[in-house]
């Protein structure tokens, strides 16, 4: 039996070691589409990001076959192995180790190692200090004035972070553009790759020292635009942000940002314009249109029809006829007006309806036409006044109405003589006023849907002269003579509730629940106008010497509006102050106020 030394026992255990390693370093047999996956698959790198970075920066690489255990994975940039900080099947984050160079990435799991096909470019460090170009600025807290931030020395690939010590004072965005928000002083911080800079911001007041309008004051009718304007700017900027325009009541006036201004309604507001740190204001006044109509005496043929518009005087007629503007409405935007114009042979009666004038009836040589009142309710147009047969001796009325033009008389049967000289519609009803005559009496009359009702006993002279609708009531006014004295009455509901010895009275009105009537009182040897309100409290108008006359009232906001005359000269009274109408003979018939 042969013996071997130990030496070459051990020499052949290390041949046959180095055969066996050999024999499983070899390659794979392909798997086929039927073998089983064994959960050994090689790792494969599909994606990095960054694509660049300098040491220490964490890239993430993408891929398959990756072991969640981060310390099972291997990861080298170049030759250089890099710790492994979060793991996954799919994704693994790395940090680029102290001397790393560009290469490529690789990852070992299990024996099993897959290469990137980019190459990872290792960038040189960050500069240890960062400069901008401001170190600091001045700003105005509005929005127009801004800074623009930026880092003037070379940081690589590295991106700047910005922030603001205090952002009530100021903001700082991702641009390195500063807005200023208020009076203060804040730091802007720029930092980059770990450098920081910073800029010092002081948010002052300022920059308009001066800002003054063209106008101290407006005073504009209900409508009507007028135009406001900066007169004087000062300031210590070339350029203002641009002005900014408001009304503190926009019901009463509007103004646009190129300070245009329209009257809305009835009031006062203040406008104002603010240029940065600076306002200016004005006060506008608005009034409601006032319209008039009514007659003056110019020509030697006739008198003139005339509507004055918040005291701008319009001739209805041109003077070659005798013409009277009795009554006027407003309706929506349109304005009617009835007139009664004398044309040969006899007068007829024409409705002058925004400039266009149309007859509502036609020369006769047979009767005569008068107009005393219209309304219009939903685009009718109601017309009172009366007719007059030329061939009667007698010379007698008869009231009649005009509704769009067709006339419908009414019923005065058993009377010798009417008068329509009112009309108001509403709650579904026309009532027209006025009188009937008969023997030298008569008695005041209201027509309800046609239908006469008496007012008065018919022992005197008596009419009634004007109607007003106040919800579900009727307030009708005028006034009786027996025995020589006069009285104003004044009837709701068709019941006599206010007796007013001495006045004539010829219109009413109804304003939140306040009852005005207006018209004449004796005075001495003359008459003066007169307004009770309430039944008591009472307002004469014009001077104790002169002759006045209230044919019409308004109220509007509590303001009071009448017409009338004084001396024999178309009046118009606001609050009791007489407007100064016109000086010429005449007389104004009626009132609108919108």
């Amino acid at each position: 039996m042969k013996k071997f030394s130990i030496w070459a026992v051990a020499a052949l255990s290390v041949c046959l070691f180095a055969l066996s390693c050999g024999k499983d370093d070899g390659p794979d047999t392909p798997d086929t589409p039927d073998t089983p996956k064994t959960g050994d698959e090689a790792p494969t790198i599909t994606s990095f990001t960054p694509l660049s970075g300098t040491v220490g920066t964490l890239v993430t690489i993408n891929g398959t076959n990756f072991d969640a255990t981060a310390s099972k994975n291997t990861v080298k940039f170049g030759n250089l192995a890099a710790s492994v900080t979060t793991a996954s099947t799919t994704k693994l984050v790395a940090k680029v180790p102290d001397g790393a160079a560009t290469a490529k990435i690789s990852v070992a799991v299990g024996g099993k190692t897959a290469t990137s096909t980019e190459t990872f470019k290792v960038t040189e460090d960050v500069p240890l200090t960062i400069a901008l170009n401001e170190e600091a600025v001045t700003l105005y807290p509005y929005p127009k004035y801004t800074a623009s931030l930026e880092v003037t020395t070379d940081i690589g690939e590295n991106t700047v972070a910005w922030s603001s010590s205090d952002e009530t004072v100021a903001t700082v965005d991702a641009d390195g553009v500063v807005t200023a928000l208020k009076i203060g002083e804040a730091t802007i911080t720029a930092n980059a790759g770990g450098a920081e800079a910073t800029c010092t911001v002081s948010v002052v007041d300022g920059p308009v020292t001066k800002l003054e309008l063209d106008k101290e004051g407006m005073e504009l009718y209900t409508g009507d635009t007028g135009e406001l304007s900066i007169f004087a700017l000062e300031a210590d900027v070339e350029e203002t942000s641009t002005p900014v325009w408001s009304s503190d009541n926009t019901d009463v006036a509007t103004v646009d940002q190129e300070g245009n201004v329209t009257a809305v309604a009835e009031g006062q507001t203040t406008i104002t314009v603010i240029v940065d740190n600076a306002s200016a204001t004005v006060t506008v006044v608005v009034n409601p249109n006032v319209y008039v109509v009514g007659r003056t005496k110019e020509q030697p043929l006739g008198s003139i029809a005339k509507m004055w518009v918040n005291g701008n005087v319009t001739q209805l007629t041109d003077g070659s006829t005798s013409a009277n503007a009795a009554s006027m409405y407003l309706y929506n935007d349109d304005v009617y007006i009835a007139m009664t114009d004398s044309i040969a042979p006899n007068s007829v009666i024409k409705l002058w309806k925004n400039g266009n004038v149309s007859n509502i009836t036609q020369p006769s040589e047979t009767f005569a036409y008068a107009a005393n009142s219209i309304f219009v309710e939903n685009g009718t147009e109601y017309i009172v006044g009366n007719i007059r047969n030329n061939n009667d001796l007698n010379n007698s009325k008869n009231a009649v109405q005009w509704v769009n033009g067709q006339v419908q008389p009414l019923n005065s049967m058993g009377y010798d003589t009417s008068d329509a000289l009112n009309v108001a519609v509403g709650n579904g009803k026309t009532y027209v006023v006025g009188y009937r005559g008969l023997n030298g009496k008569s008695v005041a009359t209201v027509w309800e849907n046609g239908v006469p009702i008496t007012l008065t006993d018919g022992e005197g002279i008596a009419e009634a002269t004007d109607v007003f609708i106040d919800g579900n009531d009727v307030y009708v006014v005028g006034f009786e003579i027996k025995n020589s004295l006069a009285a104003g009455k004044l009837w709701k509901n068709n019941a006599l509730i206010g007796s007013y010895l001495g006045i004539s009275i010829h219109t009413v009105f109804v304003d939140n629940g306040d009852v005005y009537v207006g018209g004449r009182i004796k005075s001495q040897d003359h008459y003066l106008g007169a307004i009770v309100k309430n039944g008591s409290d009472y307002t004469f108008l014009g001077e104790p010497d002169t002759f006045t006359n209230i044919r019409s009232l308004f109220v509007k906001n509590g303001k009071v509006y009448a017409v009338g005359v004084t001396e024999d000269s178309p009046t118009l009274w606001i609050d009791g102050v007489n407007q100064n109408l016109s000086n010429i003979y005449g007389v104004a018939n009626d009132v609108f106020v919108k």
